[in-house]
């Protein structure tokens, strides 16, 4: 009896593990708490319990998709979500598209449910500080996945994904639920970035896999054929249409706040559609308050390829009302494959109509050619108008105004200077190295300035900025307040003073003429008393 009791416990615990690890968290080091190893370079380590995945591919520019670095990170800026350590990817000026994945054994048809806690920082340091807060005009987002199946493929179209979440600046949990369809399943923290900033990072911490949950699979494929609708951003700044105008073009002045993504909703675009037909927007983090930007091109400019983005853009309003017309609907989704061509390679979609995952492949040869954007002078067009109704927007009657005086300034100096005509074209500075400029605006006689007379704005490489000031007639420019009374004070004398800061020099003779006292009188004293005896 006794040495059955024994093999009892030993039975018990073995039919009990696997439940064991369904209710408690069947990761291993989920707090990123254990050793870091090296994996195949000095500035990538990660938790030796956890593999480690990323891709080169799709790479269309120098800076996207290289290989991130990976450390140990114990804070500050951020403190772990708790305990000692997080796992910190980075590459700054740069993107990567990089995964940390592990495969724990669990029971088949069982519901498990992932989760981990993500924290993004990303964004370009000013000039004169030494930080910065995280930026969304990155486009980095996190999601973590669970593969039923057990594969390391983050590819894998089996993967049931958490939503996309940008947890800038903060620890947010992701969670996400899916049934085992064997005994082994994988669990994924995936991070990616759009666009490259100075600084670019991504910490991980606290990821579990607990038994439970509502469980679920991967929803089935789209139709093939089927149209496909764009996911409009849920929420973005209100931006107030602007008219038609003679010519038929709709031109849309950017005002504070603005957004390429809240002005493609204003008109009922997508943001690809709006890049497609401005080419010379080579990155939509990027616009100016003045700047141009086209909706509609004039009527008899307008080309095949560009009515039939504008009708698609209508066809799928239609189709979410309801009332879409088929027919219109096979001609937009049938638009020559040139459109692209003619946008001048304009940059990926939104994270929000991007797929899951890149699904560019280094060994199926789909890399583009690398290019070095840093190699591209920045060009500042400045424009000025007149302001009619000195509401700071340029209408369609609102043409060139003449005799005003721009000057463009750099870190070095005066880059420029140049006399407004009444061209409709903005003047260029053309061949600038990318830095911050301040461009000034000197209006004409009989003229004052409606906009600011002063815009700061930072060139980037490969770039147009496009800035417009307004000037109408009869508008005095803001003079400062007068200063405060002034009160006089009566000048110093600019001889040196004799004083010095320390009075022992000067007071020495005092001092031993003082001590010679106490001496002679300590004499005397002594003197009485021995006389006495």
């Amino acid at each position: 009896m006794q040495r059955i009791f024994p093999l009892l416990l030993i039975a018990l615990f073995l039919v009990s593990a696997p439940l064991a690890a369904q209710d408690g968290n069947a990761l291993r080091d989920g707090g990123m708490e254990g050793t870091y190893t090296q994996r195949g370079r000095a500035d990538l380590n990660i938790p030796a319990d956890w593999s480690f995945w990323y891709t080169e591919a799709p790479r269309s520019e120098a800076w996207q998709n290289l290989p991130p670095v990976g450390f140990p990170h114990n804070g500050p800026g951020p403190n772990p979500h708790s305990g000692g350590r997080a796992v910190n990817l980075n590459k700054g000026f740069a993107t990567f598209t990089a995964a940390l994945y592990q495969q724990v054994s669990v029971q088949q048809g069982a519901n498990v449910t992932a989760s981990a806690w993500a924290y993004l920082k990303t964004c370009d340091i000013p000039d004169g500080f030494d930080n910065c807060t995280s930026a969304a005009g990155s486009g980095a987002y996190t999601r973590v996945g669970i593969d039923p199946n057990g594969g390391t493929d983050p590819y894998d179209s089996d993967i049931v994904w958490s939503g996309n979440a940008a947890p800038h600046d903060t620890w947010a949990q992701l969670t996400v639920s899916a049934t085992t369809t064997g005994t082994t399943a994988t669990v994924f923290l995936f991070a990616t970035q759009q666009w490259p900033l100075e600084l670019n990072n991504v910490y991980w911490d606290d990821a579990a896999l607990v038994g439970g949950g509502a469980g679920g699979a991967v929803a089935p494929a789209a139709v093939e054929g089927a149209t496909p609708i764009p996911t409009i951003p849920a929420e973005v700044g209100f931006v107030q249409p602007q008219t038609e105008q003679g010519d038929g073009s709709i031109v849309h002045t950017v005002q504070p706040g603005d957004t390429i993504d809240s002005i493609a909703v204003a008109y009922g675009l997508t943001r690809a559609e709006v890049l497609a037909v401005n080419p010379d927007i080579r990155d939509p983090r990027i616009i100016q308050i003045g700047q141009q930007i086209i909706i509609r091109p004039p009527a008899s400019a307008a080309t095949p390829e560009v009515t039939a983005e504008l009708l698609t853009a209508e066809n799928i309003t239609a189709q979410e009302a309801g009332t879409a017309n088929p027919e219109a609907t096979a001609e937009a989704s049938a638009a020559p494959e040139s459109t692209a061509e003619a946008a001048n390679n304009p940059p990926p979609a939104p994270v929000e109509s991007a797929p899951p995952a890149p699904i560019r492949s280094v060994a199926g040869g789909d890399v583009l050619p690398s290019i070095n954007p840093a190699g591209d002078a920045a060009q500042i067009c400045i424009s000025l108008y007149e302001d009619i109704n000195a509401d700071r927007v340029q209408e369609a009657d609102e043409v060139a105004l003449p005799g005003g005086v721009i000057t463009l300034t750099g870190a070095s100096g005066v880059v420029g200077e140049h006399a407004m005509d009444s061209s409709p074209e903005p003047y260029c500075f053309a061949d600038l190295a990318a830095s911050e400029y301040t461009a000034s605006m000197q209006a004409p006689q009989g003229y004052g300035l409606t906009t600011s007379a002063q815009l700061t704005v930072r060139a980037i490489a490969g770039a147009k900025v496009n800035l417009a000031f307004g000037a109408a007639q009869g508008v005095l420019p803001v003079t400062p307040p007068p200063a405060d009374e002034l009160v006089n004070v009566t000048a110093q004398s600019d001889e040196p003073q004799t004083g010095t800061a320390n009075p022992l020099p000067d007071n020495l003779g005092l001092i031993l003429f003082g001590a010679a006292g106490v001496v002679l009188v300590a004499g005397m004293g002594i003197s009485l008393v021995l006389r006495r005896r």
